[in-house]
């Protein structure tokens, strides 16, 4: 096992029904599976209505709490653009920011609607030293699943984690998932893997 000196701080985020939730517990059951102690925590109260989700996993030699201190996050995954900027706030200042190419416009709040901003992408390149945008939902869809694109992240992300080996990964994705559902998630883990390997930047995380 390459060992961690200190624990991974790993901040996800998206939009209800993309799959953050999945996302997260396979980090945190591959972490498990390589014998690192491991917390988990989430928020999801509003996901049903399209609403943004956050989960925070946390893993290395020792972890006490499941909470992620502001501007403490290693990695930054976010599965929808507009949730990268507006989380932005969790990354260390060395920290890595992994998007999602997606834009959703957000729902209206009160009757009244609201604008995607102009440049999210463009704004989260100025305010982070390194930033790696997949078009993780295209991907999904050549696959022919869309709602794939979050193993797409996943498999990006695998290659800023070292510590947890490709086969480590392969196998919990093997046992998280129903047999009808296994080789499509594999798929979409080797294509996100496969693109974050060619991207520029894509190295250990911090």
């Amino acid at each position: 096992m390459n060992d961690l000196e200190r624990p991974r701080n790993v901040f996800l985020t998206g939009v209800g029904g993309h799959g953050v939730l999945a996302v997260s517990r396979v980090i945190a059951e591959a972490a498990l599976a390589r014998g690192f102690d491991v917390r988990r925590s989430e928020v999801h109260g509003m996901s049903q209505r399209g609403g943004s989700v956050v989960s925070q996993v946390r893993y290395g030699p020792r972890v006490h709490s499941p909470l992620i201190a502001r501007g403490a996050a290693d990695i930054l995954v976010s599965l929808e653009l507009l949730e990268a900027l507006r989380h932005l706030h969790a990354l260390r200042r060395d920290g890595i920011l992994l998007a999602n190419e997606q834009r959703i416009t957000p729902a209206p709040i009160g009757g009244l609607t609201v604008a995607y901003p102009d440049d999210p992408r463009g704004v989260c390149e100025q305010r982070v030293d390194r930033a790696i945008f997949l078009p993780a939902l295209d991907i999904a869809r050549e696959l022919g699943e869309e709602k794939a694109a979050n193993m797409v992240m996943l498999g990006a992300y695998s290659v800023l984690a070292p510590e947890i080996p490709e086969a480590t990964w392969l196998e919990t994705i093997a046992t998280a998932f129903r047999p009808r559902f296994r080789e499509l998630n594999v798929a979409a883990f080797g294509a996100g893997r496969e693109v974050a390997l060619r991207s520029a930047g894509a190295g250990a995380a911090p």
